[in-house]
């Protein structure tokens, strides 16, 4: 049965990406075809997919056919290329057409593809797009003093087993070792395992620049680079990336309370391609999941999407954060700063009921954890769990994350449990005993229940104008970071200053071409289901018409660019220099999509050689399928169907 389940959610996922993907190259080439016949232009063929013929027929002289390979397909117009005398693929001599038809044939394709994304975004629009929770700040929770660079001999999948001859208790990556280093370490002799062999490694710490310029936990970023921003987190990371120069600006409020800003170089990540991305953790506020009925907090006005600021002036980073206030404040009047759409609240006098247990769940709140689905004839389906069940707590003790309960199920050496749930404005309690499943030498513990992740995300309803501004901003930021080093570059040459660069720039080799971009789409429909995948291919279709327009010959902005001179100058370009441009152009152009094809290729090699060189963790497994839920889901609870 699970394989069964299985190979029809891979299914699904081919074809969706095999037909949507193929179709915004179909409908940019079908666009071209239909422009052509209304201006008269002669067309040699129109093929649905490439490769080897299938199924062909002609009609009123085209010839249309269908191909073996799905993806997309073509359109022979042959007046649009640079000839004096173009000819038809049976030789037969055709007449250039003017300027206005190529202009108008040239511009159909790209036009094609915004009509098709604006048509797919209208209907986003009307069912809704996920997106995270909206967050006008986010509360940094950690920032180490070492960044975690892999240099010096080190790899990504080495583990650490002593530093200066001082074995470390639980063996683990660099990335978690360093955390707990201090910025004057000094020299570290480490001794780590390569290959299933212990080596000693001379390591030189770098420090990290946001902990030198007085970045610190507990800090709520509110702006980046002089840039408000509604998403948190996304929109930080976002900015780092999208930067302009050496600096990033963060206006932060500190742990007095005061507003400031920390200006500082970052730090190139190597991990990340170079890219400067932050090197300390930060995370959006808490969202209040569901306010429990006739509840202290639900007396006080609470409503679900809260998000939680502080309690008592005490900043709230994580759920575990509030639930450990909770304990600290036991038997004081609490107040709480919620942030809700938009706008900061403080609720106060709020009191936990006499004799309960402080925790969240007393209070009248729970979290972002709810259960997905059930494994056949599990402790879950059997205790009758069901879809959309929000996690409220187990034996007593608040379900904070997906990662706390997993935990729990984890150590719970098959004891039974108390669940405390809420569904449709309802509390139940159940009970159910986690099964012992066999793995490998040992066992883990299961109740047979994927989970929503605790990270919320909301369905969104952008407008069609505000998807495809969304794109267009994302695109021209990216192709200004891009060109960015050739206009300082004629910067310094013009005006004899030299201009300020960055060390993490946006470079080619950043971008995906069709192989990173196939990639993606996977990982969308994965983790985001059919909203995921469908919100992916307006973007797709909207770059496509975005990049197809750029004035480059071989595109078709190179070829509204030609026409558009030649009215201008009223006489056509000298053929050979066009044909000149063209090849050389097509060239570089098929030179590049080659050279983003070996990042993206190496970025996947890096990625398998990581999941095949670690030690494998049984339990950890990964599944989401077409997801009603607003998160990636989690399924360590469940059993391996996906193997």
């Amino acid at each position: 049965m699970s394989t069964l389940i299985f190979g029809l959610n891979m299914a699904w996922k081919i074809l969706f990406i095999v037909f949507f993907f193929g179709f915004c190259i179909f409908i940019h080439e079908f666009g071209h075809l239909l422009a052509g016949l209304w201006r008269g232009l002669h067309v040699d063929k129109f093929s649905i997919g490439f490769g080897k013929k299938i199924w062909g027929t002609t009609i009123r002289g085209v010839e249309y056919v269908v191909s073996w390979l799905p993806f997309g397909g073509y359109v022979m117009l042959p007046q649009l290329e640079p000839s004096a005398e173009p000819e038809t693929l049976k030789g037969e001599k055709l007449p250039p057409c003017s300027p206005v038809d190529r202009i108008v044939a040239a511009l159909a394709g790209p036009l094609f593809n915004l009509l098709f994304g604006f048509l797919l975004a209208g209907i986003m629009w009307a069912v809704g797009v996920w997106e995270p929770a909206p967050a006008q700040s986010c509360l940094i929770t950690k920032v180490p003093q070492i960044l975690p660079l892999y240099k010096d001999g080190l790899k990504m999948t080495d583990l650490v087993l002593a530093v200066n001859g001082q074995e470390v208790a639980n063996p683990d990556t660099w990335d978690v070792i360093s955390e707990n280093l201090p910025a004057d370490s000094g020299t570290l002799l480490l001794k780590v395992k390569q290959k299933e062999q212990e080596v000693e490694l001379s390591y030189e710490p770098v420090v990290n620049p946001e902990w030198t310029a007085g970045l610190r936990p507990g800090f709520r970023i509110i702006a980046v680079n002089d840039r408000p921003f509604t998403k948190g987190v996304e929109e930080v990371n976002m900015e780092y990336v999208y930067k302009k120069g050496q600096n990033v600006t963060l206006r932060v409020i500190d742990n007095d309370g005061q507003q400031r800003d920390i200006t500082y170089p970052p730090a190139p990540n190597p991990m990340m391609e170079d890219l400067g991305v932050p090197f300390f953790t930060a995370s959006n506020p808490v969202v209040v999941g569901a306010v429990l009925p006739d509840s202290a907090a639900a007396r006080k006005g609470l409503q679900a999407g809260d998000q939680l600021l502080a309690v008592n002036d005490r900043n709230v980073a994580t759920a575990a954060d509030f639930t450990r206030s909770l304990v600290e404040l036991s038997g004081s009047s609490l107040s709480l700063t919620v942030n809700r759409k938009g706008q900061e609240k403080v609720l106060t006098d709020l009191q936990l009921p006499p004799g309960e247990l402080p925790t969240a769940a007393a209070l009248g709140l729970a979290f972002n954890v709810m259960a997905k689905r059930t494994a056949p004839d599990s402790p879950a389906a059997r205790a009758g769990l069901q879809h959309g069940d929000r996690l409220v707590s187990v034996n007593g003790q608040d379900i904070i994350d997906v990662r706390m309960f997993i935990d729990t199920i984890k150590n719970s050496a098959g004891e039974e449990l108390t669940l405390l749930l809420y569904r449709s404005g309802t509390l139940l309690t159940v009970a159910l005993r986690p099964e012992k499943v066999p793995v490998e030498e040992g066992g883990v513990y299961r109740i047979g229940l994927e989970l929503a992740g605790s990270d919320p995300k909301v369905i969104g309803h952008p407008n069609p104008w505000q998807q495809f501004s969304n794109v267009f901003t994302q695109t021209y930021r990216t192709l200004g970071l891009l060109f960015s080093p050739l206009g300082n570059r004629l910067k310094s040459l013009t005006s004899g200053q030299e201009a300020e660069s960055s060390e993490t720039q946006i470079q080619v080799k950043h971008l995906s071409g069709p192989l990173g971009i196939l990639l993606m789409l996977w990982y969308k429909l994965k983790f985001e289901g059919l909203r995921g995948g469908l919100s992916f291919i307006i973007l797709i279709s909207f770059s496509l018409a975005i990049f197809n327009l750029l004035p480059l010959p071989v595109l078709d902005g190179g070829h509204i660019a030609y026409a558009i001179l030649e009215l201008i100058i009223r006489r056509r370009l000298p053929v050979k220099l066009v044909t000149i441009l063209q090849n050389v152009f097509a060239a570089l152009l098929i030179g590049l999509m080659l050279y983003i094809t070996v990042f993206d290729g190496k970025r996947i090699f890096v990625r398998l050689h990581y999941w095949l060189s670690s030690t494998p963790t049984p339990v950890v497994e990964k599944n989401s399928g077409g997801s009603e839920l607003p998160q990636e889901s989690v399924s360590e609870l469940s059993p391996a169907a996906e193997k």
